[in-house]
Protein backbone atom coordinates (compact mmCIF):
# COMPACT_ATOMS: atom_id res chain seq x y z
CA UNK A 1 0.00 0.00 0.00
CA UNK A 2 2.97 2.31 1.37
CA UNK A 3 4.68 1.41 -2.03
CA UNK A 4 1.89 2.01 -4.09
CA UNK A 5 1.01 5.67 -2.27
CA UNK A 6 4.45 6.56 -3.08
CA UNK A 7 3.90 5.47 -6.63
CA UNK A 8 1.34 7.67 -6.91
CA UNK A 9 3.24 10.22 -5.80
CA UNK A 10 5.94 9.87 -8.04
CA UNK A 11 3.55 9.96 -10.62
CA UNK A 12 1.71 13.36 -10.21
CA UNK A 13 5.05 15.42 -9.84
CA UNK A 14 5.80 13.37 -13.22
CA UNK A 15 2.69 15.28 -14.48
CA UNK A 16 2.67 18.60 -12.97
CA UNK A 17 6.64 18.52 -14.67
CA UNK A 18 5.11 18.06 -17.58
CA UNK A 19 2.59 20.47 -17.79
CA UNK A 20 5.35 22.67 -16.89
CA UNK A 21 7.23 22.06 -19.59
CA UNK A 22 4.55 22.01 -22.11
CA UNK A 23 2.53 25.22 -20.79
CA UNK A 24 5.07 27.26 -22.64
CA UNK A 25 4.60 25.84 -25.83
CA UNK A 26 0.82 26.64 -24.98
CA UNK A 27 0.89 30.26 -24.43
CA UNK A 28 2.94 30.49 -27.53
CA UNK A 29 0.25 29.09 -29.91
CA UNK A 30 -1.19 33.05 -30.90
CA UNK A 31 -4.24 33.22 -33.60
CA UNK A 32 -3.26 34.55 -36.42
CA UNK A 33 -3.69 38.71 -36.15
CA UNK A 34 -1.99 38.65 -32.50
CA UNK A 35 0.95 36.55 -34.24
CA UNK A 36 0.70 39.26 -37.10
CA UNK A 37 1.08 42.35 -34.17
CA UNK A 38 3.80 40.60 -32.75
CA UNK A 39 6.01 40.35 -35.52
CA UNK A 40 5.23 44.45 -36.71
CA UNK A 41 5.39 45.50 -33.03
CA UNK A 42 8.76 43.58 -32.32
CA UNK A 43 9.69 44.60 -35.97
CA UNK A 44 9.50 48.26 -35.46
CA UNK A 45 11.77 47.76 -32.12
CA UNK A 46 14.01 45.62 -34.20
CA UNK A 47 14.79 48.06 -37.25
CA UNK A 48 14.84 50.73 -35.09
CA UNK A 49 17.56 49.52 -33.34
CA UNK A 50 19.81 48.17 -36.03
CA UNK A 51 18.52 49.79 -39.15
CA UNK A 52 16.77 48.28 -42.12
CA UNK A 53 20.20 46.12 -44.08
CA UNK A 54 19.41 43.91 -40.75
CA UNK A 55 18.67 40.58 -41.37
CA UNK A 56 14.55 39.13 -41.22
CA UNK A 57 16.41 35.81 -39.90
CA UNK A 58 17.78 37.32 -36.79
CA UNK A 59 14.50 39.45 -36.62
CA UNK A 60 12.92 35.76 -36.26
CA UNK A 61 15.34 34.92 -33.68
CA UNK A 62 14.09 37.77 -31.23
CA UNK A 63 10.60 36.41 -31.77
CA UNK A 64 12.01 32.92 -31.18
CA UNK A 65 10.12 31.60 -34.71
CA UNK A 66 11.52 30.30 -37.82
CA UNK A 67 12.16 32.30 -40.55
CA UNK A 68 9.54 30.02 -42.32
CA UNK A 69 6.74 31.43 -40.24
CA UNK A 70 7.74 35.10 -40.54
CA UNK A 71 7.27 34.16 -44.28
CA UNK A 72 4.12 33.43 -44.34
CA UNK A 73 2.66 36.15 -42.75
CA UNK A 74 5.06 38.55 -44.83
CA UNK A 75 6.41 36.80 -47.83
CA UNK A 76 9.36 39.10 -48.61
CA UNK A 77 10.97 41.80 -46.68
CA UNK A 78 10.09 44.56 -48.19
CA UNK A 79 6.52 43.44 -47.07
CA UNK A 80 7.17 43.60 -43.93
CA UNK A 81 9.27 47.12 -43.90
CA UNK A 82 5.72 48.16 -46.10
CA UNK A 83 3.92 47.34 -43.19
CA UNK A 84 6.50 49.06 -40.72
CA UNK A 85 5.86 52.60 -42.87
CA UNK A 86 1.80 51.91 -42.59
CA UNK A 87 1.88 51.39 -38.68
CA UNK A 88 4.13 54.33 -37.92
CA UNK A 89 3.85 56.52 -40.11
CA UNK A 90 0.04 56.50 -41.32
CA UNK A 91 -1.86 54.94 -38.58
CA UNK A 92 -1.03 57.72 -36.15
CA UNK A 93 -1.35 60.20 -38.65
CA UNK A 94 -3.87 62.48 -37.04
CA UNK A 95 -6.72 63.77 -39.52
CA UNK A 96 -7.33 66.53 -37.40
CA UNK A 97 -3.87 68.41 -38.00
CA UNK A 98 -5.19 69.43 -41.44
CA UNK A 99 -8.33 70.89 -40.28
CA UNK A 100 -6.43 72.77 -37.20
CA UNK A 101 -3.98 74.68 -39.96
CA UNK A 102 -6.77 75.28 -41.71
CA UNK A 103 -9.30 77.40 -38.74
CA UNK A 104 -9.06 80.64 -39.50
CA UNK A 105 -11.75 81.41 -36.34
CA UNK A 106 -7.44 81.14 -34.10
CA UNK A 107 -5.11 83.53 -34.83
CA UNK A 108 -2.64 81.38 -36.95
CA UNK A 109 0.19 81.60 -34.44
CA UNK A 110 -2.25 79.45 -31.82
CA UNK A 111 -3.33 77.50 -34.59
CA UNK A 112 0.58 76.91 -35.26
CA UNK A 113 1.60 76.10 -31.79
CA UNK A 114 -1.19 73.56 -31.11
CA UNK A 115 -0.16 72.01 -34.20
CA UNK A 116 3.33 71.52 -33.49
CA UNK A 117 2.80 70.44 -30.19
CA UNK A 118 0.53 67.69 -31.09
CA UNK A 119 2.51 66.70 -33.91
CA UNK A 120 5.58 66.75 -31.59
CA UNK A 121 4.06 64.09 -29.42
CA UNK A 122 3.29 61.78 -32.65
CA UNK A 123 7.16 61.99 -33.71
CA UNK A 124 9.19 62.48 -30.66
CA UNK A 125 9.61 59.26 -29.94
CA UNK A 126 12.60 57.00 -29.98
CA UNK A 127 11.21 54.89 -32.49
CA UNK A 128 10.02 56.74 -35.24
CA UNK A 129 12.93 59.28 -35.06
CA UNK A 130 15.57 55.71 -35.19
CA UNK A 131 13.20 54.35 -37.97
CA UNK A 132 12.93 57.94 -39.96
CA UNK A 133 16.93 58.07 -40.23
CA UNK A 134 17.53 54.76 -40.95
CA UNK A 135 14.78 54.77 -43.90
CA UNK A 136 16.34 57.55 -45.07
CA UNK A 137 19.81 55.70 -45.28
CA UNK A 138 18.64 52.47 -46.64
CA UNK A 139 14.64 52.94 -47.95
CA UNK A 140 14.61 56.21 -49.09
CA UNK A 141 10.99 55.42 -50.64
CA UNK A 142 9.75 55.79 -47.21
CA UNK A 143 10.70 58.85 -46.44
CA UNK A 144 9.44 60.16 -49.97
CA UNK A 145 6.15 59.00 -49.06
CA UNK A 146 6.07 60.76 -45.84
CA UNK A 147 7.69 63.96 -46.96
CA UNK A 148 5.42 63.87 -49.48
CA UNK A 149 2.35 63.93 -47.81
CA UNK A 150 3.40 65.84 -45.54
CA UNK A 151 4.04 68.66 -48.05
CA UNK A 152 1.46 68.70 -49.43
CA UNK A 153 -1.08 68.18 -46.81
CA UNK A 154 0.57 70.91 -44.05
CA UNK A 155 3.68 72.74 -45.43
CA UNK A 156 1.63 74.16 -48.28
CA UNK A 157 -1.39 74.80 -45.83
CA UNK A 158 1.16 76.58 -43.45
CA UNK A 159 2.40 79.06 -45.89
CA UNK A 160 -1.31 79.82 -47.56
CA UNK A 161 -2.45 80.34 -44.08
CA UNK A 162 0.37 82.74 -43.30
CA UNK A 163 -0.07 84.74 -46.75
CA UNK A 164 -3.64 85.27 -45.32
CA UNK A 165 -2.62 86.27 -42.11
CA UNK A 166 -0.35 89.13 -43.24
CA UNK A 167 -1.53 89.66 -46.43
CA UNK A 168 1.64 88.35 -48.20
CA UNK A 169 1.12 88.11 -52.20
CA UNK A 170 0.63 84.61 -53.47
CA UNK A 171 4.00 83.61 -54.97
CA UNK A 172 4.17 84.55 -58.85
CA UNK A 173 6.40 81.69 -59.59
CA UNK A 174 7.84 78.20 -58.69
CA UNK A 175 10.67 80.05 -57.62
CA UNK A 176 8.34 82.18 -54.91
CA UNK A 177 6.89 78.76 -54.19
CA UNK A 178 9.99 77.05 -53.09
CA UNK A 179 11.44 79.92 -51.40
CA UNK A 180 8.37 79.83 -48.79
CA UNK A 181 7.78 76.39 -48.15
CA UNK A 182 11.58 76.19 -47.58
CA UNK A 183 11.23 78.44 -44.65
CA UNK A 184 8.38 76.32 -43.64
CA UNK A 185 10.31 73.77 -44.07
CA UNK A 186 12.59 74.99 -42.11
CA UNK A 187 10.82 75.91 -39.14
CA UNK A 188 9.08 72.83 -39.03
CA UNK A 189 12.33 70.23 -39.08
CA UNK A 190 13.61 72.24 -35.63
CA UNK A 191 10.81 70.43 -34.27
CA UNK A 192 11.78 66.99 -35.55
CA UNK A 193 15.63 67.87 -34.71
CA UNK A 194 14.71 67.75 -30.81
CA UNK A 195 14.35 63.81 -31.60
CA UNK A 196 17.32 63.47 -33.45
CA UNK A 197 19.55 65.68 -30.78
CA UNK A 198 17.88 62.86 -27.99
CA UNK A 199 17.76 59.67 -29.56
CA UNK A 200 20.16 59.87 -32.57
CA UNK A 201 23.08 62.77 -30.70
CA UNK A 202 22.18 61.08 -26.85
CA UNK A 203 22.27 65.49 -26.44
CA UNK A 204 20.14 66.94 -23.83
CA UNK A 205 17.10 68.60 -25.17
CA UNK A 206 14.52 70.89 -23.62
CA UNK A 207 12.58 70.05 -20.76
CA UNK A 208 9.84 71.96 -21.41
CA UNK A 209 8.61 70.82 -25.13
CA UNK A 210 5.47 73.10 -25.72
CA UNK A 211 7.77 76.15 -24.83
CA UNK A 212 10.29 75.43 -26.71
CA UNK A 213 8.21 75.34 -29.76
CA UNK A 214 6.07 78.23 -28.86
CA UNK A 215 9.26 79.91 -29.39
CA UNK A 216 9.70 78.82 -32.79
CA UNK A 217 6.62 79.39 -33.68
CA UNK A 218 6.87 82.88 -32.38
CA UNK A 219 10.33 83.32 -34.07
CA UNK A 220 8.98 82.16 -37.30
CA UNK A 221 5.95 84.06 -37.88
CA UNK A 222 8.05 87.21 -36.32
CA UNK A 223 10.47 87.24 -39.31
CA UNK A 224 9.48 84.48 -41.95
CA UNK A 225 6.15 87.30 -43.21
CA UNK A 226 8.56 90.38 -43.34
CA UNK A 227 10.86 88.73 -45.28
CA UNK A 228 8.43 87.60 -47.71
CA UNK A 229 6.81 90.42 -48.42
CA UNK A 230 10.54 92.19 -48.73
CA UNK A 231 11.60 89.52 -51.28
CA UNK A 232 8.27 90.15 -53.42
CA UNK A 233 7.88 93.71 -52.92
CA UNK A 234 10.18 94.40 -56.20
CA UNK A 235 8.53 92.17 -58.25
CA UNK A 236 9.18 94.23 -61.88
Amino acid sequence: MKNKTIAGVAQSIADVVAVEAVAPAVRRRLAPEDREHLIVQKAIAFFANHGFEASTRDLAKELEITQSLLYRYFPTKDALVERVYEEIFVRRWNPEWEEWLADRSMPLGDRLKKYLQDYARFILRSEWVRIFMFAGLTRGGINQKYLSRLRERHFKVIAREMRHSFSIPDPANAQEEEDELELVWAMHSSVFYIGVRKWVYEQPVPKNLDRAIAFRVDAFLGGTPAVLKESRSDRA
